[in-house]
């Protein structure tokens, strides 16, 4: 069961207001002892990074019931398994990686190049076969993309160009807990 009460404690204080938002060593320090089972890094990227979207897109997912794992993925398996119900948002960045100068030399674009890997691991959902979204249509097999649309966007940008890569990417899987 979707807890709506903790759904309201993990918004950032103030986000409506980005001059006077919780700064995100105040926010951590705050939500840390409510979700304990999820790791700082995720809700510092996804939850509090992104409050808006995780509202909007993935609240109706309920928290508790669900584990974090942090794997190494190979390039391919990345490639091959993430989907997204956004894959023409994610074609778009990819290109604009290839053809747009003051993409390919942002802060994300350059150091993504220089490390032939991302920054911080991006966030995917193990979806299960009869997993759907909160409008209702089937969420993307087998993994669904929730957060990391520039990351994986400009991956496949350098594998489309064959720009040298780590053998292997750091990805948090969400689970669900089954029996929960």
């Amino acid at each position: 069961m979707l807890n709506y009460r903790l759904l309201q404690l993990l918004a950032p204080l103030n986000f409506r207001d980005e001059r006077r938002t919780e700064p995100l060593p105040d926010y951590l320090a705050r939500v840390v002892p409510l979700v304990p089972a999820i790791p700082e890094n995720v809700l510092a990227q996804w939850i509090y990074r992104h409050w808006r979207g995780f509202e909007s897109n993935w609240s109706f997912l309920d928290l508790a019931s669900h584990r974090f794992e942090c794997e190494h993925w190979p390039t391919d398996r990345i490639i091959e398994q993430i989907d997204s119900r956004h894959m023409e948002v994610i074609a778009r960045w990819q290109e604009l990686f290839c053809h747009n100068r003051y993409v390919r030399r942002s802060w994300l674009g350059a150091d993504m190049l220089s490390r032939g890997s991302w920054p911080e691991p991006i966030i995917v959902l193990a979806s299960g076969v009869d997993s759907r979204y909160s409008d209702d249509p089937l969420l993307p097999q087998p993994y669904c993309l929730l957060e990391g649309h520039h990351r994986l966007a400009y991956l496949r940008a350098m594998v489309a160009e064959g720009v040298p890569l780590q053998p292997c990417h750091q990805v948090w899987i969400c689970r669900p807990v089954h029996g929960s």
